[in-house]
């Protein structure tokens, strides 16, 4: 069965259950993992800048910058006010062996289907090892991959990609990185130095864009109010006034949900915007379309950016998926539109005056302004190679 046939992520996630097996079935192959961990840390401990340290350690470095973009990617990882007293954000770095046999039934399957299905692993595992990563907060940069039989160039993955267009997987939209940001890989242990550099390059645009701020005048320095509409949204809610959704705008919900908002210096309540809770929906997150992480090609560690397309349910409407905003202790609904998908909705609070700003008026949405921005800060896209 061609993975065509499956046009919902539930459909898609029945075609992984086959083929790989889930909680309650066994699937085609069977899968065989032998690891050496090299060195392991929890960095769940103290403020964000400790955690940034901690990382830095991990990747055996004893010295980083804790005020790093990195420290914006590991949010996650800082220890909470909730916490029990065993809690843990355990970073590893090692080496992993994957065998990928048949399941002794599948062996009698016919050679057509075991050609399709071989295929589709291969492909899967080449996008995981290259495009992906494993663990916690992969689409950031956490644990990246690399193999033995690493590519030789980045011509080599631009034409694995435009040979290899598996049908039913999301597409990739797009592949950038900065060639003049390079950093070459020694043998001897400046491999990691490297790769947190690079890292670093990969994060900073993403910060930069999502936590852009009016300037400060007459030279100031500090927090400025930010030029994203969600944040007069929830104060207008703190402040208990009715907003009219459809004047509702949270367009950083397409860079992946939720998005967490906390208010320096300020009586606001920390909110969260979600995906909407259904008990039948299989959503409990919207995944970044972005995939931001060092790729080691050849005998240099490039940042690179994967635009990936976001496969959607069935039953969401206008593109995107509905949403709840949180603040406090109040909830209301905030509809799909509001994640400015079309033209029309541009809102027009954000014309940007500076090339590092949101330009919605030049694009068609945030995610097509995102790249933009990323161009401005020196990627190129090597694939496809039509794209401007």
């Amino acid at each position: 069965m061609r993975l065509a046939a499956f046009d919902s992520v539930k459909r898609l996630r029945l075609r992984e259950a086959a083929v790989w097996g889930s909680s309650s079935q066994a699937g085609l192959v069977t899968v065989q993992v032998q690891s050496t961990i090299e060195r392991c840390k929890n960095v769940r401990q103290g403020s964000i800048r400790d955690v940034v340290s901690h990382l830095g350690r991990a990747m055996g470095l004893d010295q980083v910058n804790k005020v790093s973009p990195i420290g914006y990617a590991a949010f996650p990882l800082q220890p909470n006010r909730g916490d029990s007293k065993d809690a843990r954000s355990e970073v590893f770095m090692g080496r992993f062996t994957v065998r990928i046999d048949w399941t002794p039934w599948a062996r009698h399957l016919c050679e057509h289907v075991k050609d399709q299905v071989e295929q589709e692993v291969r492909e899967a595992l080449w996008r995981w090892v290259h495009l992906g990563g494993i663990g916690m907060r992969w689409r950031r940069g956490f644990g990246a991959l690399t193999v033995d039989d690493i590519p030789r160039s980045l011509d080599e993955i631009a034409k694995h990609l435009a040979d290899h267009q598996p049908e039913g997987l999301p597409a990739v939209r797009a592949v950038l990185v900065v060639k003049d940001k390079t950093r070459h890989a020694p043998k001897q242990g400046k491999l990691n130095s490297d790769v947190w550099e690079v890292w670093e390059h990969c994060i900073r645009p993403l910060q930069r864009y999502r936590q852009l701020r009016e300037p400060k005048k007459n030279g100031r320095t500090g927090y400025t109010k930010t030029r994203w509409p969600e944040a007069n949204i929830i104060r207008a809610l703190a402040r208990g006034e009715k907003v009219n959704q459809e004047k509702l705008r949270v367009p950083r919900a397409l860079l992946g949900l939720p998005v967490n908002f906390h208010f320096q210096r300020e009586s606001t309540p920390d909110a969260e915007l979600r995906p909407e809770k259904d008990p039948g929906s299989l959503l409990g997150r919207f995944p970044s379309p972005f995939i931001l992480r060092p790729v080691l090609v050849g005998s240099s560690v490039y940042p690179m950016c994967v635009w990936l397309e976001s496969p959607l349910t069935d039953d969401q409407k206008d593109g995107f998926v509905c949403m709840s905003l949180k603040v406090g202790d109040h909830v209301i609904s905030v509809p799909p539109k509001a994640a400015l998908r079309k033209r029309e909705d541009r809102l027009a609070v954000l014309e940007a005056q500076s090339e590092n700003s949101p330009q919605f008026e030049y694009a068609e949405d945030p995610l097509a302004d995102f790249l933009r921005h990323l161009k401005s800060q020196g990627f190129g896209v090597i694939y496809p190679r039509n794209a401007t």
